[in-house]
Formats: structure tokens, C-alpha cells, sequence
């Protein structure tokens, strides 16, 4: 096999699709790739359970709340289409849910490139900064970037002054407030 391990253990798993089964691995093994092959795919989809989580609980605009007890229907999503111009409608997969088997479409590589000059712009201002690796790992690193997504391209940052004064006081009060719920429980 010429292949990554994640298809060695479905060969030797015996698990159809992708691989041909191992005729010659013991029960032990099938039964030992198996297991491996579930705790990856159950560590993926919490992985990206647990992102998506994070995500939805990002809210640019604030609804507003009324006393009138009239039903409000939102039509559409809150999320905006990844595109990158007037023509990618025409350039788009057909059927978005497949996985991409052959040649990137020009909508892919391009966007792949985008993704690489911000990651590009990201690390430089991480190195510059200072800013500890693991704080990228970080849920609230996560929410940001979804809500300058949601944003837009104006969106401008804080000053320092906003940041050590208004800013941190809301946060101070948010914190007070989540220690509070925590003391009553």
C-alpha cells in the first residue's frame, strides 16, 4: 500500500469503501483498527461539533427585544456565502456536499490563496506581538475570527485607549457576572 495509515487501518479493518479488505489480518487486528478508526472519526465530528458551537454563539447584531408578542419569521441565514466575485455562481461545484476527488475548481484555489495571505498576515502579527502559540487554540480566538468574518472588510480595531479603559471594564463586568452565576449554582 502506498497510502496515508488512515487507509492502512480501514484495509486492515476490513471496512469497505475506499480499501480493500486485508484477507490476511487476525481478528485481533480488525477488531484493534476498528476501534482506532471510530475514536478518529468520533474525535472529528466532536472536534467539529464543538466549532460549530463556538461559531453560533457569535452575534454581530443585537435583535431587538419588543414587549409586543408578535411572531417575527427571519428569512435567510445569518451567514454570508464564501464568494469571491460576480462570476464564481458560474465556477461553483454543482453539488457542494460531495468531496473533492479531482481538480480544484478556480473558485477552491482561489480561495486557498486568500486563506494563505491571511494565515500570512495572522503569523506575522502573532510573531511581532508576542502572543503565546496556544492562544490561537483559544474559543474566544475562534469567536473573534467569526465575527470579523461577519463583519466585513471595514471592520476597524479598538484603539489602545478602548482597550484598557471601556473595553476592559465591560469584560471585567461580563466576568463578575459569569462568577456570580457560578456562586449561585
Amino acid at each position: 500500500m502506498s497510502s496515508g495509515i488512515s487507509r492502512l487501518k480501514k484495509h486492515i479493518a476490513q471496512i469497505k469503501g475506499s480499501v480493500s479488505s486485508c484477507l490476511n489480518a487476525s481478528k485481533e487486528d480488525i477488531a484493534n483498527c476498528k476501534a482506532a478508526v471510530e475514536e478518529g472519526s468520533k474525535k472529528k465530528k466532536d472536534k467539529l461539533q464543538a466549532a460549530k458551537e463556538i461559531r453560533e454563539e457569535v452575534t454581530i447584531i443585537e435583535e431587538e427585544e419588543d414587549d409586543d408578542d408578535e411572531e417575527v419569521e427571519i428569512v435567510g441565514t445569518r451567514k454570508r456565502l464564501h464568494t469571491l466575485g460576480p462570476i464564481d455562481k458560474y465556477v461553483l461545484d454543482i453539488n457542494p456536499g460531495k468531496k473533492m476527488t479531482g481538480q480544484q475548481n478556480i473558485s477552491a484555489s482561489l480561495w486557498k490563496a486568500k486563506s494563505e495571505k491571511m494565515d500570512s498576515y495572522l503569523a506575522r502579527w502573532v510573531y511581532e506581538a508576542g502572543i503565546p502559540f496556544h492562544a490561537i487554540d483559544n474559543n474566544n480566538f475562534a469567536q473573534f475570527c467569526e465575527a470579523v468574518g461577519q463583519f466585513g472588510v471595514s471592520y476597524q480595531p479598538p484603539s489602545q485607549y478602548k482597550l484598557r479603559e471601556p473595553l476592559l471594564k465591560v469584560e471585567v463586568e461580563r466576568t463578575k457576572k459569569c462568577l456570580k452565576k457560578q456562586e449561585e449554582e
